[in-house]
């Protein structure tokens, strides 16, 4: 295992592959760096790839106080000057996160060679504001268990891969920190950047889960509309879609880098 301090916080990454552009992974609230781990290994062979628990998740020290988009920005932004990572990176975003992928782009697109938003969701409708606080607020009152009907229950249903690989993320999830995940919550719940998807001129892919019960095809491709140029594709695949189709992932990465 590796940690490294960066913007006042003790992180836990991975940092595979000897060399080659360097691909980043952002995990989804509620995942961690394991999110990846079915197309890491092949990965690994062209790319350098990284990935890291975010502040709150995982491994990752356990932050209290709330933060915004821009602040796990900053949390990237010094991983990547501790570690000596250079440019250009390509950037892949999942769920929630697809929020910093923006935000960095926003703040250095010289530095990022691609994008891949998988079920992206880039902004929150101030109206679903307080739906989200209220999640935060139950698992932090309540503690994870009680928001698993209401979320997991709903984002990845058993059928959607083999039962251990299921179990496996049920348990990861099941052991996040109350706190982190419902300040993850509040985060998302006062961001909106929907409107940096027009302003974005890296190559990007949009990547939509047939299986998705949470994000609605149509909702994604709506998405991938705003993005000047990108490519948008439907792998069958859940909300979660690295841990429950990861060989379709993989081959459609492959192919958007080729």
């Amino acid at each position: 295992m590796a940690f490294i301090e960066a913007n006042g916080v003790s992180f836990h990454y991975r940092l595979e592959g000897a060399s080659g552009p360097t691909v980043i992974f952002l995990h989804e609230i509620g995942g961690s760096l394991d999110s990846w781990d079915g197309l890491v290994p092949d990965l690994a062979k062209r790319f350098r790839v990284f990935r890291y628990d975010q502040r709150g998740f995982g491994l990752t020290e356990k932050t209290r106080a709330q933060y915004s988009a821009s602040d796990l920005v900053d949390d990237l932004q010094a991983l990547i000057g501790a570690l000596n990572l250079t440019p250009p990176f390509h950037v892949v975003s999942l769920a929630a996160s697809s929020m910093q992928a923006l935000t960095f782009y926003k703040r250095a697109p010289e530095s990022i060679g691609s994008l891949v938003f998988c079920n992206p969701a880039p902004g929150v409708d101030p109206s679903r504001a307080d739906a989200l606080n209220s999640v935060a607020a139950k698992a932090e009152g309540e503690g994870i268990r009680a928001i698993i009907p209401g979320m997991l229950d709903k984002s990845y249903p058993p059928e959607l891969s083999d039962r251990a690989t299921y179990d496996a993320y049920r348990g990861r999830y099941m052991a996040n920190d109350p706190v982190g995940f419902g300040n993850a919550f509040r985060m998302m719940a006062k961001t909106n950047l929907i409107d940096l998807l027009e302003t974005v001129k890296a190559p990007s892919l949009v990547i939509a889960g047939r299986q998705d019960y949470i994000r609605a095809v149509a909702v994604t491709e709506g998405i991938a509309k705003k993005i000047p140029g990108a490519r948008f594709e439907i792998i069958d695949a859940g909300h979660f879609m690295p841990t429950t189709s990861p060989g379709a992932l993989l081959a459609l990465l492959q192919d958007f880098w080729k």
